[in-house]
């Protein structure tokens, strides 16, 4: 004799559970994706230390700034406007010296040959990923 009436229930609340948990795990990623524009050169800037920091264009402002922040798995090489994909993931509370988010990168999107003696940079070609 097949109990039926057993399985189908147990199928169901399998098909929740695994619902239920993609939805929790989907909810919790304190990820955020962003597009970054790198500049040619580093240059010596000033945060919480003396450090080399990159210069980003600024889209809104039309202008390059200081970027203070590492970029994780990025293998910077000078002379070049790196358009970069990357994730932003937020710290613990507490940890001093550092900016709000630690940032991975994605993908590189464009990598354009530039003058790093201009400065400051030409203006990018950007480009919509």
């Amino acid at each position: 004799m097949h109990n039926w009436q057993c399985e189908v229930p147990k199928k169901l609340i399998v098909a929740i559970t695994l619902i239920f948990l993609f939805f929790i795990i989907g909810c919790n990623r304190d990820e955020h994706i962003e597009t970054l524009i790198i500049g040619p050169y580093k240059v010596d800037c000033v945060g919480a230390f003396e450090q080399e920091c990159y210069l980003e264009f600024n889209e809104e402002r039309q202008r390059w700034e200081f970027f203070y922040e590492a970029i994780q798995g990025f293998e910077f090489e000078p002379g070049f406007i790196w358009t970069l994909k990357v994730s932003l993931h937020e710290r613990e509370e507490g940890i001093q010296d550092v900016g709000r988010y630690a940032y991975h990168l994605v993908a590189v999107i464009d990598k354009e040959e530039a003058s790093v003696d201009e400065m400051p940079p030409r203006k990018p070609n950007v480009k919509n990923p």
